[in-house]
Parts: C-alpha cells; structure tokens; sequence
C-alpha cells in the first residue's frame, strides 16, 4: 500500500477540511454587500433615508414671497445693529443667503495661514490658486529674489489671536 501512505492521507483529508470551511463561508452573506442589479429600477431614485455621511446638505433659496426666518439674527449678533458694518454684511446676506460672518472669519483665518505657508515653502501652485493675480505677481517676485539670494524661510504657525470684519461693502 504505497500509494495511501501517512502522508497522503493526512493531505487529503486537510484539502477536504479546509475545502468545506471555504464552501461554508464563501458566498455568505454579510450584510455589508451592496444589493444586486436590478435594471428594472433604473429610473427610480434611492432612498432619501440612507444619506451618505460625506455629503453636505446646502440651504435651499428662499422662494420670493418667503419670510426670512432670523436671516440676519447672525449678523446681529456679530456687529452691532444700525452699524455700517451690519449694513455692510445686511447687504452681502441679501445677496448671498448662505452668507455667515462667523464662517467668513473662520475660513479667511485657514486661508491667512494657508497662504502663510506656502510662501515661507515656495509653493506657488497652492498661492496662484488662493490670490489674485496682482497680489500672486507680488509672492511670486519675492520668492524668486529669496531663491536667487539662497535663502531660506523656516517658519512655524503657531496661530491667529484675534480676527474681525471691520469693514463691509457690496
């Protein structure tokens, strides 16, 4: 009985163990798969209940007739009323109703530091996609004397104390 030796034998049977775990398991259900195909429902849209969790819904605009609900409570609560600067950021808010001051102020402060940055590296690309053209001729001319001089800027940002709207127009 050479051909059904210890060895074959013991391969065998892990083959066929390991050959059932895998038909148990393969092909189960989950739970985290995505549901078939269906062609049928391809005009249907999905259901609103499951919202992905990346996505940001954005404020709807306001019909003509609509009361504004608090539209300027944030404002008033930024500058004072009757002030030009609340006149100044009534004005904005009118045109653009998603308009805060709050989060103007929190994104001009990333912005500031953003711009920060990429001078002290020489990152032009990330500057031609914040400044205008004017102020970008300006950074680029100032880097270019730097890189030609062989200096170098190391730089920390540490943060910003304090940032206000002094000054709003539209």
């Amino acid at each position: 009985m050479g051909f059904f030796d210890f060895g074959t034998i013991f391969f065998l049977v892990a083959a066929v163990v390991i050959f059932f775990q895998l038909r148990n398991v393969l092909g189960r259900r989950t739970g985290s798969e995505r549901p078939p195909f269906d062609p049928y429902s391809a005009g249907r849209t999905r259901d609103d209940t499951q919202k992905p969790e990346n996505v940001v819904s954005l404020p709807r605009k306001r019909a003509p007739g609509e009361p504004a609900i608090d539209a300027y409570a944030a404002i008033d609560a930024f500058a004072k009323p009757d002030t030009d600067l609340n006149k100044g950021l009534r004005a904005i808010k009118d045109n653009d109703p998603a308009f805060d001051p709050k989060t103007f102020v929190d994104g001009a402060k990333m912005a500031y530091e953003m711009i920060v940055m990429a001078y002290a590296d020489g990152d032009r690309k990330t500057l031609k996609n914040l400044l205008s053209r004017e102020v970008y001729d300006g950074f680029v001319a100032a880097i270019g004397d730097r890189e030609a001089k062989s200096e170098k800027i190391q730089s920390s940002f540490v943060g910003i104390d304090k940032a206000d709207i002094v000054s709003a127009e539209m």
